[in-house]
């Protein structure tokens, strides 16, 4: 078995993981006794991708995976490989991007993965080493869909933001800012990138000067702020427009 930082832990996760085969799949480890019909099923798949099986006894597991929601499921694993910013910027403009300025809490960004996927987005634009570690807590957040999402990776993202206006993309911006148009006024569609900034401190300066468009949510309540992913997911939400009623049933 590798170290633990190579592991995914709980079942959406990993079966996730075992589905999309993005990874290298080394082992599935399961906690001894586990016999619900979603236990069968990781079993199988794991079976058909030839993946290796060991159960280990409850208190051995317990010990690995201490103080984690592993619902008795883990998978050692190699990291996510992401895309280039060049494949990103050489496809035709469509559709809607998330593009995450430092973010570096794991349930924040795990959280947008998530929105992004359910809202139908494209794929998420981040820096190569300034956010946070593609991780077990990552994939967990985001209900497996890190597994299956398009992650494009860059090494500046104020120069990739400018890239992709000039091939076409509006750049839009979360941001208090007192030239930003109301979440209602935004008008829907893409192609359009959708950068969210640092949980404390927002957009950098230069990530801000990039966006050819910003946008805000304005408060109606007594809470002083929105967190970056609930606000994430309502602009996406905006952008992505109306949807037939029967589009997700």
């Amino acid at each position: 078995m590798s170290p633990m930082a190579d592991w995914l832990y709980g079942i959406g996760p990993v079966e996730a993981a075992l589905r999309a085969g993005r990874r290298q799949l080394r082992e599935l480890i399961l906690r001894s006794g586990g016999d619900s019909d979603r236990i069968h099923q990781l079993r199988d798949i794991a079976a058909a991708n030839g993946v290796k099986v060991t159960d280990l006894e409850r208190q051995e597991f317990e010990r690995k995976l201490r103080g984690l929601n592993h619902q008795g499921v883990a998978l050692d694993c190699g990291a996510l490989p992401l895309l280039g910013f060049r494949e990103l910027l050489d496809a035709d403009p469509d559709g809607i991007v998330l593009a995450l300025d430092q973010v570096e809490d794991p349930q924040n960004f795990g959280a947008m993965v998530r929105s992004a996927a359910f809202l139908g987005a494209r794929g998420i634009l981040v820096h190569r080493s300034k956010r946070a570690p593609l991780s077990a807590a990552v994939s967990k957040a985001s209900a497996g869909a890190l597994e299956s999402s398009r992650l494009y990776e860059c090494g500046n993202l104020a120069d990739a933001l400018q890239r992709l206006e000039k091939a076409g993309w509006r750049v839009v911006g979360s941001a208090l800012d007192e030239q930003a148009q109301t979440v209602d006024q935004l008008r829907p569609g893409g192609p359009a990138i959708l950068v969210m900034g640092n949980e404390g401190r927002g957009l950098r300066p230069l990530t801000l000067k990039r966006c050819t468009e910003l946008v805000m949510i304005p408060r109606r309540g007594h809470a002083e702020s929105l967190n970056v992913s609930v606000a994430a997911g309502i602009i996406l939400a905006r952008l992505a427009g109306p949807v037939e009623r029967d589009a997700g049933y």
